[in-house]
């Protein structure tokens, strides 16, 4: 009669060599439609140029037009790779500009254009938290994979 052994439990198992999938990772999702905004932000102030900067206070719609190409950019980067947290790094730094831009129109003489830059930044101030967001749980995500 041959007697049945169950197997021993090993600690821990062996590390997998195939890639991770990150199409499920933390803020995958959050970083397409980040991706998305990117591109159509990117095409209104690149088209409305002039628009975009009487809407934000801003009053250079050439910096406004540059400012399109830099968001589509990103925003094409971030919806091509599947890892996407290099683009969203640079979407904060992009963040960080646009920031500072509409921070100095709010210095101006004119109170309609402060009121209007006031406003732009505090969407900015929420748009800059979605991508540092995005981008830490991405990162985090990154460093799992070792």
């Amino acid at each position: 009669m041959t007697r049945f052994t169950a197997p021993t439990p090993t600690r821990g198992s062996a590390p997998s060599h195939s890639p991770p999938d990150l199409h499920f990772a933390p803020g995958i999702g959050l970083a397409r439609s980040l991706g998305w905004f990117s591109i159509g932000l990117g095409l209104a102030e690149l088209l409305m140029p002039r628009k975009i900067a009487d809407l934000s206070g801003v009053g250079h719609p050439e910096l406004v037009r540059f400012y399109g190409l830099r968001e589509i950019a990103c925003g094409i980067g971030i919806l091509s790779t599947g890892r996407p947290a290099g683009w969203l790094a640079a979407r904060v730094a992009g963040d960080a500009v646009d920031l500072a831009t509409v921070g100095a129109a709010m210095t101006s003489a004119c109170s309609e254009r402060r009121h209007r830059a006031v406003l732009a930044s505090a969407a900015l101030a929420g748009v800059t938290a979605l991508d540092v967001m995005c981008a830490a749980q991405l990162e985090a995500a990154a460093s799992l994979e070792g």
